[in-house]
């Protein structure tokens, strides 16, 4: 698909603004659309989106979303353990969401296990490359979701109306588990004017009558710049019935047009423009909804995470619950329990503030995700 020209005047590519680019990928797959087998990795997304100011980008491995028996084919554990391994530089933080495979995966066991690690910042769907519809496979994908909301890790799929990745299919997932974040990449991936619009009031609905809590990304609306004028009105349509807090900056990277940093940084100005046109007269919601797209919301989702209600404690929780058995012995072995669990919790304290007080570090500023290398 080519890009076209695009009045961008005023404008320095990619612009400015701090960006955190939600969709990005790594990893082996056959590309349908130009038809030739593609290899992505941590340094093609870097080369792309660095000069174009981007700080921080979720990335998922493609070769865990290819069919079973295909010739890229990973499974969960293998493309896990890969995607944790990638590393961004001192400019740009990668996030490494995990591939999820139900359907073929015929329970959640292995994921359960995975996420584990804590080295993942939300789980990756793509019903049309592993060829594992949602409709076919609701139950399972839902055992998925119930992984997701333990865990505080937010659901993301690939969305298109093709019978596998379908709108309607996904917030009927999301309606499963309503507090849960759910995001629609694409909001629908190549729909008509029309089945745009039905897919963005569906979303609407949802959200008007607190059925979910879905969240949109707007990369490969349609054809990028091919269709223009269509892609605005799809973006506008969003701002005014989503909300530019549920509207999240992602670009694909690096594949097709946004593996070149030039169209990238054309695609970031083309947003941009979007949102001002939209909030015209009215620059400080312009510049809120800006923020809030290109970076603030999906900070607050995959970062911050104050929609996250942690569990408590289980271990403490469960000996407190076995202990807790009628007579004077029981007693004493829960106020045992709470006691220990308690100096536990000092200690622990004490001790992080006596290292923060070694580094002069106040606790407010440490950052537990820093970037572990610096780019060669």
């Amino acid at each position: 698909m080519k890009i076209q020209s695009v009045n961008i005047s005023g404008q320095t590519f990619g612009n400015s603004r701090k960006k955190f680019d939600v969709q990005a990928h790594v990893g082996s797959m056959f590309d349908n659309l130009h038809h030739c087998k593609q290899s992505y990795n941590s340094q093609d997304i870097i080369d792309t989106v660095e000069c174009n100011n981007v700080k921080k980008v979720l990335v998922s491995s493609v070769s865990g979303l290819n069919p079973e028996g295909s010739e890229f084919f990973q499974s969960e554990l293998n493309a896990a353990k890969d995607i944790e391994l990638i590393k961004g530089n001192d400019k740009v933080k990668i996030y490494p969401l995990i591939s999820c495979q139900p359907g073929i995966a015929k329970d959640s066991t292995n994921i359960e296990k995975l996420v584990e690690s804590g080295n993942f910042y939300g789980m990756k769907f793509h019903p049309t490359l592993t060829n594992k519809s949602i409709k076919d496979n609701f139950e399972i994908y839902s055992k998925y979701f119930d992984v997701a909301e333990k865990k505080g890790l937010p659901c993301i799929f690939h969305s298109t109306t093709d019978g596998k990745s379908d709108p309607l299919e996904i917030i009927k997932l999301a309606e499963t588990h309503p507090k849960h974040p759910v995001v629609l990449y694409h909001i629908d991936l190549m729909a008509s004017p029309e089945q745009m619009s039905k897919t963005i009031d569906n979303i609407y609905d949802s959200l008007k009558n607190s059925r979910s809590n879905l969240y949109v990304d707007i990369s490969w609306l349609t054809g990028l710049f091919d269709n223009a004028e269509q892609n605005k009105n799809t973006i506008k349509q969003a701002l005014e019935k989503i909300g530019s807090d549920r509207i999240l900056f992602g670009s694909d990277a690096p594949i097709a047009e946004m593996g070149d940093k030039e169209k990238y940084g054309k695609f970031a100005d083309f947003v941009e423009e979007t949102v001002k046109e939209f909030y015209k007269d009215k620059p400080e919601d312009a510049e809120k909804a800006l923020n809030n797209i290109f970076y603030d919301n999906a900070e607050e989702l995959f970062i911050n995470k104050k929609w996250f209600n942690k569990p408590v404690n289980e271990t403490v929780a469960d000996k407190v619950k076995k202990s807790a058995f009628s007579g004077k012995k029981g007693l004493w072995i829960t106020a045992g329990v709470v006691a220990v669990g308690i100096l536990a919790l000092v200690a622990k304290s004490f001790s992080n503030t006596n290292k923060q007080e070694k580094l002069n570090i106040k606790p407010k500023n440490i950052d537990v995700h820093p970037s572990q290398v610096k780019k060669n």
